[in-house]
């Protein structure tokens, strides 16, 4: 007994006949891509550190010893905008009565660049996606300022 095998090569077009239809070419499909970018922005202080002048009456961050505060800008959806509160003295010793002068100056690659000031203020970034802001604070009082611990603040928000 021998087995014999039967091979059949079908062409498209003889298949279209066999199933009863055309075969239709292939079909171009578009694929989409979506997002949607939320605006926000997000700020990351990290604190900076006074120090006292020679003469007693400054406390500052650019006195000797002392460091620039910064704060990091990342923001999605449009450029940022940050503005600053007026500096406050927020710690101060029980001893210490007086009423110092507060200012903040800050600077940026994204385009700050604020002279010290005892107001509140802002600026728009260059930068559409982040900023570096470097912040210096400093309480002046012509009396002077009395051992212990003092601390400036300002509040900075950011809006699009």
């Amino acid at each position: 007994m021998t087995n014999a095998i039967t091979i059949w090569i079908i062409c498209p077009a003889m298949l279209a006949v066999l199933v009863g239809g055309a075969i239709s070419s292939a079909q171009a499909q578009v694929v989409n891509f979506e997002g949607t970018i939320v605006p926000a922005c997000v700020l990351t202080p990290t604190d900076g550190i006074m120090a006292i002048n020679a003469g007693g009456t400054v406390v500052g961050s650019e006195e000797s010893g002392g460091t620039a505060a910064s704060l990091s800008v990342a923001s999605t959806g449009g450029t940022a905008t940050v503005a600053f509160s007026a500096p406050t003295l927020a710690a101060k010793p029980v001893a210490y009565t007086r009423t110092p002068t507060l200012s903040l100056r800050y600077t940026s690659p994204g385009g700050a660049a604020q002279a010290y000031t005892s107001s509140s203020s802002q600026y728009t970034s260059t930068n559409p996606l982040s900023d570096v802001i470097t912040l210096h604070a400093k309480a002046t009082d012509a009396a002077g300022f009395v051992a212990g611990t003092y601390r400036i603040a300002t509040t900075a928000t950011c809006s699009q």
